[in-house]
């Protein structure tokens, strides 16, 4: 008996998807994790380890390298290349470790010239690290042309407290608007890929990318981004002015939080 065309590829299909499924159940099953949390407190920990815990924290948690370089001029932000030494220097009356304190915590305080203040603060949501994890990250830095000298006692205790370190995670910001009608907006009335890609969206490299907007920015700072762009700075490498200033006024407010429902989801 001859088995039609149609039927005996069917078959070879089964075949194929369930040799290939049969193999990937003999794969170690990977469980997906969030970043665990680092505490150094009460332990001795020597500057070498601390650097370590630092350089990943740079890397992973502290998103840094999403915005710094270290050793190539980023677009967002300065190159931290001999950040440690330079350091030293920043602030008269400062030393290399209370700068890169303040620089890490309270970001605003000094602004690198040609750079915006686009900076949020690490010990809160949505970088949220927690006291032992701004100490390694502090080494990490000094170590980039400094001397390591910064001690847990340098980091003030509030620090973390209440930022979503230290224990529970911090609370997800929700908006009221619609993020799947967002991302139509995005793409249409928005005109937002006329200038920005965002993850699976193609647009033209005029403004930056916003694939990750929602990790490396606050929810205030993307909600005031949208009504007052030339308020909110203009990110270093990009043109100045480019950002309509009108979407207070073309955006019905239904529009506006269903944009920005989407907008926090770019992490």
């Amino acid at each position: 008996m001859r088995l039609p065309v149609g039927v005996k590829v069917a078959i070879v299909a089964i075949v194929v998807m369930g040799s290939y499924s049969g193999y990937a159940n003999y794969i170690p099953q990977i469980e997906s994790k969030p970043p665990q949390e680092l505490s150094l407190e009460g332990g001795n920990v020597t500057p070498a380890q601390l650097i370590k815990a630092g350089d990943e924290i740079y890397k992973t948690k502290g998103t840094c390298e999403i915005c710094h370089k270290i050793g190539q001029k980023g677009t967002r932000a300065p190159d931290l290349a001999g950040v440690g030494a330079r350091a030293a220097k920043a602030k008269p009356g400062m030393t290399a470790k209370a700068y890169l304190i303040e620089s890490l915590i309270n970001p605003n305080a000094v602004i690198v010239e040609g750079y915006p203040p686009i900076m949020p603060a690490v010990d809160k949501p949505p970088i949220a690290l927690n006291r032992s994890e701004v100490w390694a990250l502090t080494a990490f830095l000094q170590a980039q042309g400094g001397t390591v000298d910064v001690a847990l006692n340098d980091i003030p205790a509030t620090v973390g407290a209440g930022g979503g370190g230290g224990g529970a995670a911090a609370a997800a910001v929700t908006m009221p608007g619609d993020a799947k009608v967002g991302k139509t907006i995005y793409m249409g009335k928005g005109g937002c890929l006329a200038c920005h890609k965002a993850k699976d969206i193609p647009g033209t490299p005029v403004g930056p990318d916003l694939s990750q907007i929602a990790k490396i920015q606050t929810p205030d700072y993307i909600m005031k981004k949208i009504l007052d762009p030339k308020g909110m700075g203009t990110v270093a490498g990009f043109p100045p002015g480019v950002m309509p200033q009108t979407f207070g006024q073309t955006l019905t407010a239904k529009e506006y939080t269903d944009l920005v429902a989407f907008m926090l989801t770019l992490k």
